[in-house]
């Protein structure tokens, strides 16, 4: 076994929640090396590796929770033609193959001391109209409206929504008034966005009269 794999299972929190000769199986059958772990959802846990000699993310279902893993890979490749969300390679039952975002996420680029303010303004608007072109094709995110979905990457940069997991095709999609909500409703980020791009109150009165109008069309969809 992978001299990394041997030493990740004995991770505190992670070496519980993984069916770890499964993903042996699945590392070897499609020659992915890994590298380390990036973190854990609700549902899986994400581990960084290198497949086709390019760096990836790697998902795999909590053993704790119920497996969701190949109906977020359905709609990972409904977004990915969209061109939203991370590049999705291959997937199946038990696995996710995806490009690796290297970034930060909203809070804590925004928790930077010198935001540019034209910079800061085209990714908000970036976020939202990819909110919107979900919206459109009726799909919906689910956790839009904390933030920490949202990546900000490289330079030029571009804008990321990540973790489809709680998405869902069907139900009445939230994502635009999430993202209105993050930016200009009540929250740190909320405040920061104010603060950086001279938002006024009466501006704000619009923005929140223009969302009431939104969620009347959408529903009316």
């Amino acid at each position: 076994m992978d001299h990394n794999l041997e030493k990740l299972k004995e991770h505190k929190i992670i070496g519980r929640l993984v069916d770890w000769k499964r993903l042996e199986d699945i590392l070897n059958n499609h020659d992915i090396t890994l590298l380390d772990i990036l973190g854990k959802g609700h549902r899986g846990v994400v581990f960084k590796g290198v497949y086709n000699n390019r760096e990836v993310a790697i998902k795999v279902p909590r053993v704790d929770a119920k497996n969701t893993i190949y109906q977020e890979g359905c709609i990972l490749k409904e977004v990915n033609a969209l061109n939203i969300g991370p590049k999705l390679y291959t997937f199946s039952r038990d696995f996710l193959i995806m490009e690796y975002i290297e970034g930060i996420t909203l809070k804590n680029y925004i928790s930077r001391g010198d935001i540019n303010k034209e910079e800061y303004l085209n990714i908000v608007k970036e976020v939202l109209k990819q909110c919107v072109r979900l919206d459109i094709h009726g799909i919906d995110h689910g956790e839009i409206q904390g933030g920490k979905h949202i990546v900000i990457s490289g330079s030029p940069i571009k804008v990321y929504i990540i973790d489809f997991g709680s998405a869902k095709i069907g139900r009445t999609p939230r994502n635009f008034t999430s993202a209105v909500s993050l930016f200009f409703g009540k929250s740190y980020i909320a405040n920061r966005t104010c603060e950086i791009l001279g938002v006024t109150e009466i501006e704000l009165e619009r923005i929140r009269e223009f969302v009431r109008n939104y969620k009347r069309y959408i529903v009316k969809k």
